[in-house]
């Protein structure tokens, strides 16, 4: 396991600097379990929170769970809104789908205009869930931004697959609507995160990633992580017309082995990185593990 030379810090080995990549801090990946854990919580009965196996884990237990949606039409969308006073933050986390190949089938890839921007074009399909779910997004950070008792704390928008789709859509949205006086409180961490939208799209959560850099963890306002040869990452797959955004960090090892991870030095889809992996080494296996994730058959 590697990607050239190394060195280790704190039991976790990270690549060296030879190409220009950032050395990632263990405190990345602590961060990244822990919203790894919150991400894979999205798999289980979490409206039940004392009840959700997955919930139960030491880091998450004492999220409060302020909102929750689970919608079959017009698409499904199941996720939470949940509050972590240890670590000062509010977390949107999105669920994904156990039919992540079929939703991103040839049949599903039209795009359609961005509404905050018409611009910018996004997956039809992710766009109609986020819609499903977008009122209980909204509503419940509009009460959350208006008690004082928050003030301060950071906004993170969390998502595994599909889930991480309609993350983007839903931090792209808001962050974009924002009337607030906190506008760098705002985060974006995707995990296996298929392509969302056209380069108009990438250039928004880009632009949102410069805006907010100094309220996210390691200087990034969005976070793009990627395990090895996830082949999720790389769909869909129509030249030109779909584009990532945001900093990726690409991820290798799993959460008994120790991560090695490299902030990756270019926004979107740094050829050095998880793009130099060609088709024939894509794996579904990678993208069912992740720091803090390690994925099944959903138990819901």
């Amino acid at each position: 396991m590697g990607y050239g030379s190394a060195g280790s810090y704190a039991g976790v080995v990270f690549p060296s600097t030879h190409d220009g990549a950032t050395l990632a801090p263990s405190v990345l990946v602590d961060s990244l379990q822990h919203w790894g854990r919150q991400a894979a919580s999205t798999y289980e009965r979490f409206e039940d929170w004392d009840a959700c196996a997955a919930c139960q884990h030491p880091d998450i237990a004492d999220t409060q769970v302020n909102a929750t949606w689970s919608t079959m039409v017009p698409a499904f969308s199941r996720g939470y809104v949940g509050i972590q006073h240890a670590r000062r933050e509010v977390v949107v986390a999105v669920r994904g789908t156990t039919h992540v190949m079929d939703a991103l089938a040839d049949a599903q890839l039209v795009q359609v205009p961005w509404p905050a921007d018409t611009r910018a074009h996004v997956h039809a399909g992710f766009l109609l869930a986020y819609r499903a779910a977008r009122p209980h997004i909204l509503g419940a950070l509009r009460q959350i931004e208006d008690d004082p008792e928050l003030a301060g704390y950071s906004v993170r928008f969390l998502g595994h697959s599909l889930g991480a789709a309609q993350a983007s859509l839903a931090f792209a949205d808001y962050v974009q609507r924002a009337n607030t006086t906190e506008r760098r409180r705002y985060q974006l961490v995707t995990m296996g995160a298929p392509r969302v939208g056209d380069s108009g799209f990438a250039a928004i959560l880009d632009a949102l990633a410069t805006e907010h850099a100094a309220g996210g963890v390691q200087g990034f306002g969005v976070l793009r992580v990627v395990h090895a040869n996830d082949i999720v990452v790389h769909l869909p797959r129509v030249l030109g017309r779909y584009v990532h955004g945001g900093r990726e960090v690409w991820a290798r090892g799993s959460d008994a082995a120790g991560w090695e991870l490299r902030v990756c030095r270019r926004a979107g889809e740094d050829p050095g990185c998880s793009a130099s992996v060609g088709p024939l080494r894509w794996s579904m296996g990678d993208h069912l593990e992740y720091p803090g994730m390690r994925l099944g058959i959903p138990r819901y």
